[in-house]
């Protein structure tokens, strides 16, 4: 049986790459949403396996998004692929109830072992944000 992914994010031209880059990884159904409020109403009724938010979309952000699907499905892993390695930002994302961060430079590397990772119910953070988070939670060595 099909994983059932739905993804979110306002550019066609991301969406059809993803698209692309999930159905060469194996037996995916992909559903699309171009905004937040779209895919909130998609989460509810197609009962996906696990959504893919872009933060930045028009009218309903991917975090706020997120709030809304978790209260309704807190099982549902969630994952936000966006250009940012803000910490706020991942920081929101967690708190949102998502359990993955992929950057979107970081995709074709990391986006399919996210998917399977937080699937697995481990978190997942890729490596340029997940150092973000390390230089401002952790001291700098000391060299005494």
């Amino acid at each position: 049986m099909a994983l059932r992914i739905l993804f979110a994010d306002d550019s066609p031209a991301i969406r059809q790459s993803v698209i692309g880059l999930l159905h060469s990884a194996g037996d995916l159904t992909v559903l699309t949403a171009a905004d937040g409020a779209d895919a909130v109403t998609l989460a509810r009724e197609a009962t996906p396996d696990l959504v893919i938010l872009d933060y930045a979309m028009p009218g309903m952000n991917g975090i706020n998004a997120a709030q809304l699907i978790h209260r309704d499905a807190p099982a549902l892993p969630m994952i936000l692929l966006t250009a940012s390695a803000a910490e706020y930002l991942i920081v929101a994302a967690l708190r949102a109830g998502m359990r993955g961060y992929v950057l979107k430079r970081d995709a074709p590397e990391d986006l399919v072992r996210a998917i399977y990772t937080v699937l697995n119910g481990v978190t997942f953070i890729s490596p340029g944000a997940s150092r973000v988070l390390y230089e401002r939670y952790l001291p700098a060595p000391s060299l005494s």
